[in-house]
């Protein structure tokens, strides 16, 4: 009787404590989500909300971090044993060593210790967050955050129509700032039109959202039979706000990161070997760009005819042999520029775009050599690194960006074929670009839609959204 006494007690206190694990893990997964808002309409409440507060709004998701960091690790719950991870922190806190070097023999005022906290940030602070996200969604959670999308893509797809259609100093599309310092100027696409950005603040943010819409959209139309994601019905709204959206984009960049997901989808499905799953992998992709190419010049055709002028202007331009492709991978070599720039580089988010917006700022002079393209190091990729971080410690996140998409593209292929399961693959085709080739710490919506996205990856590969038994039953992997 002792005996089992004991045994009914340790069972309870093991029920008490998974009861308090899940209880921690149903508000992380909370936190996350409105970490994923945030990423979405901070842009919106700086242009629209509290333009006058859009520098501090930078830091809007760190109290948010921080709390989700501090139940995960009092609860005991950190991820640990990853060694990407590991080397993560070796490296950051290689970088609290070397900002005060840097400031020392860069001759900054102590004001510019701002500037090198914000690109830690950019470099350091989030990455955790990948691993817990990948930690503590479910299925559920990971199908959630796609319906999110789907709706997201449906309330943005008004706004976008109104920016294209509307001048670049309209209160659409520069903000309602009184002050024309603090309103923002949306890149040019042609015949006058700007690029809309939706609720972001560039439209590179927008180019993310129609990347990951994409996924939502095929996924769920894959998966409708079961309702998996969402009803046809929100599907097929959601459908049509994405084809209007990139139809009025006028950006070759989200016509690329919606095209690698076009071609995942399709791999993902011959990956699953599952005859039914690989077809409509195959044929969803196909429908969509069809549509796209029958009905945008004959419903939208000014927003083609922009495309289409803007496509021609940037290649008649262009100082790259192939064109938008040589442009596309640019950022994989454009590094060798920056090899005599100085060992300890030269400040830790000098090559950050919050430093161009900063008036104080005063970039060094070799920010005003040309550099082979584009921006000094902001559209170099790779090249930033060593201009924030010096030439070993720069090569370093280098390697650890090339080992992250590695490590993940392994996982990502394994699952899909245990899985039978595209959506790890989908995710991995934008996910994966950013970690290796993406703006992840120059630019901030960036930075945050690389680091939750590798979570949401990670965590999609643990599970199966089809039995192997050739049944459309959903089914968690154990």
């Amino acid at each position: 009787m002792a005996v089992l006494s004991q045994q009914m007690i340790r069972e309870m206190d093991a029920s008490r404590t998974a009861r308090r694990c899940e209880a921690a893990r149903v508000w992380m997964v909370r936190i996350i989500f409105v970490l994923y808002w945030l990423l979405i309409f901070t842009g919106a409440l700086r242009k629209w909300g509290v333009p006058q507060l859009q520098k501090p709004l930078f830091f809007i998701a760190v109290p948010f971090t921080l709390w989700l960091y501090g139940i995960s690790l009092m609860k005991n719950m950190w991820p640990r044993g990853v060694a990407l991870l590991n080397f993560a922190y070796l490296l950051a806190g290689a970088a609290v060593l070397l900002i005060p070097v840097q400031m020392i023999l860069g001759h900054y005022a102590l004001r510019y210790g701002i500037l090198a906290g914000y690109g830690w940030l950019n470099y350091f602070f989030y990455i955790p967050l990948t691993f817990i996200i990948a930690k503590e969604f479910n299925q559920d959670d990971v199908r959630r955050l796609l319906r999110h999308t789907l709706w997201i893509g449906i309330v943005s797809a008004p706004v976008v129509a109104l920016q294209f259609v509307s001048p670049p100093g309209s209160f659409i599309n520069a903000g309602d700032a009184a002050s024309a310092a603090n309103q923002f100027r949306q890149l040019a696409s042609a015949l006058g039109h700007t690029r809309p950005n939706g609720f972001f603040s560039s439209s590179m943010g927008q180019g993310l959202l129609l990347a990951t819409l994409t996924i939502a959209v095929l996924y769920g139309w894959i998966t409708s039979a079961q309702n998996a994601v969402a009803r046809r019905w929100v599907l097929a709204l959601a459908t049509m706000a994405l084809l209007s959206m990139i139809a009025v984009s006028g950006s070759r960049g989200a016509m690329a990161q919606s095209a690698l997901v076009f071609v995942a989808t399709a791999i993902a499905g011959f990956r699953s070997s599952r005859r039914q799953l690989a077809i409509r992998a195959g044929l969803w992709p196909l429908m969509v760009v069809a549509f796209l190419i029958i009905l945008w010049p004959i419903v939208l055709p000014n927003a083609y005819d922009t495309f289409i002028t803007r496509w021609n202007e940037a290649a008649a331009v262009s100082p790259f042999a192939l064109g938008f492709f040589g442009r596309a991978i640019y950022p994989l070599y454009a590094w060798i520029y920056y090899l005599n720039g100085p060992l300890t580089g030269y400040l830790l988010g000098i090559g950050t775009n919050a430093a161009q917006r900063v008036s104080w700022v005063q970039m060094p002079d070799a920010a005003y050599t040309w550099t082979g393209y584009g921006v000094w190091a902001r559209e170099s990729g790779w090249a930033v690194h060593l201009v924030d971080f010096g030439l070993v410690f720069g090569f370093c996140y280098i390697l650890f960006r090339i080992w992250f998409t590695l490590w993940l593209l392994i996982k990502v292929w394994k699952s899909t074929k245990k899985n039978c399961d595209p959506l790890a693959l989908m995710l991995f085709s934008f996910a994966g670009e950013l970690i290796l080739m993406g703006d992840v710490t120059i630019q901030g919506t960036v930075n945050g839609y690389t680091w939750i996205f590798l979570g949401i990856t990670l965590a999609a590969a643990k599970f199966a959204s089809m039995k192997n038994d050739g049944t459309d039953t959903p089914a968690r992997l154990k």
